[in-house]
């Protein structure tokens, strides 16, 4: 009898303590969610940010608006795993503030698999991200050329930079540069305006050069640049011109023109680019009254080819680039009174930039909008006449 009664007791006791223990309240925690911007944008902490944290049991949600440190607070949330997320839309006058750059951006975070545990207060911090703002710009064009000191035409500095002007790395592997065809003005009395210049969805190229890479292999930070020199060599050198404003023996990549009469030297320490289409001399040779270039990426096979009007059935085609397809372009004629002779349709270019003459060292570069945390911000308003400042000497790699 005793111990059918300690039996009993224990099981009254036992039971008792499941009651207690079913009726106790869980320990919860203080959930802490800090949002960060990019790092490459103008303030490091993300207010008005909208941040959810979701039980992955249960598929409870609790949310929440970052304060001005970017920082959300969860008070009471039960012990378990969560998924955090945190978004942001900016609008064109945050984006610029933010960014340097005026364009609507969506940026998102999120950590999955997320430990709370009770009466612990975790803290989660989460760096949004976004499709990059900006794109490649040209930077600079150097195409007036220099003299020799004996008075003679050297045209070989040319060079082109080409300028992240984004918010995130951006492989070059497949960019094409293109001249566009027509002539930069009034070069002698028979100089017309391009036959291409009442298509306004279209720019036609005489040449194209590529960016080799299968990829991922050539990476280009924000802010940084590179040199697409016509000869990849120091031209200031005594045997070649030392009038030249430029030494370009570190350029990025070059033109190299393989012939058979090897009229276009090959420099062995400057990688080539690939030479997908090309209808000019020996050389690349920007024009030196004013070129037209754009940037791009394509599949070459895919575009067409187009006779120039009027030629004859001998002359090359040229090569259409539809509008759509293309990152950045600059329009240069002979002065300020060829703006007929413009080649890109106004949808990419709505003005022109000009030297004030040919083989006077004269540079065309873009000018600087803001910076943000020491990252330049080039201008981009699709318009070289209100992009571009007209500089006495080229700058590479430089904004001095």
């Amino acid at each position: 009898m005793k111990m059918q009664f300690l039996i009993l007791l224990a099981m009254t006791a036992a039971l008792t303590a499941c009651r207690k223990n079913r009726f106790e309240p869980l320990a919860t925690a203080q959930v802490t969610v800090i949002t960060k911007y990019p790092d490459t944008y103008g303030q490091p902490f993300a207010s008005g940010a909208s941040v959810t944290i979701t039980n992955i049991t249960d598929n409870s949600i609790k949310t929440a608006t970052t304060n001005a440190s970017g920082v959300a607070i969860f008070s009471e949330v039960l012990p378990g795993t969560y998924s955090i997320t945190a978004s942001k839309n900016l609008a064109g006058s945050e984006a610029v503030t933010l960014t340097g750059i005026n364009a609507f951006v969506t940026l998102n975070a999120i950590v999955n698999s997320a430990i709370v545990v009770g009466n612990q207060n975790p803290t989660f911090q989460l760096q949004l991200q976004g499709s990059k703002v900006g794109n490649l710009l040209i930077k600079e064009v150097y195409y007036s050329a220099s003299q020799t000191p004996s008075g003679g035409s050297y045209f070989s500095d040319q060079f082109v930079e080409i300028y992240n002007n984004s918010t995130d790395t951006i492989y070059m592997d497949s960019l094409c540069i293109a001249d566009i065809h027509g002539n930069a003005g009034l070069i002698n009395p028979t100089s017309l305006p391009t036959p291409f210049n009442t298509d306004a969805n279209n720019s036609y190229a005489n040449s194209i050069w590529r960016i080799p890479g299968t990829g991922r292999q050539h990476p280009l930070a924000p802010g940084k640049s590179i040199i697409i020199a016509q000869d990849g060599v120091n031209h200031q050198d005594a045997a070649l011109n030392p009038n030249s404003p430029v030494n370009l023996s570190a350029a990025d990549w070059e033109t190299y023109n393989e012939r058979t009469d090897n009229r276009d030297a090959d420099a062995p320490a400057v990688p080539n680019l690939e030479r997908v289409y090309f209808t000019g001399g020996f050389d690349w040779l920007m024009p030196v009254f004013g070129p037209s270039l754009v940037l791009f990426r394509a599949n070459f096979d895919l575009l067409e080819k187009t006779p120039i009007p009027g030629a004859s059935a001998s002359t090359a085609p040229r090569i259409k680039i539809p509008n759509n397809i293309v990152i950045d372009g600059v329009d240069f004629v002979k002065d300020g009174n060829s703006g007929t002779y413009k080649r890109l349709p106004v949808a990419l270019d709505g003005g022109f930039g000009f030297a004030d003459g040919t083989y006077n060292k004269q540079s065309l570069r873009r000018k600087t909008s803001t910076n943000i945390n020491g990252r330049r911000v080039l201008q981009d308003n699709n318009n070289t006449t209100a992009d571009f400042e007209k500089l006495p000497l080229p700058t590479p790699r430089s904004f001095n």
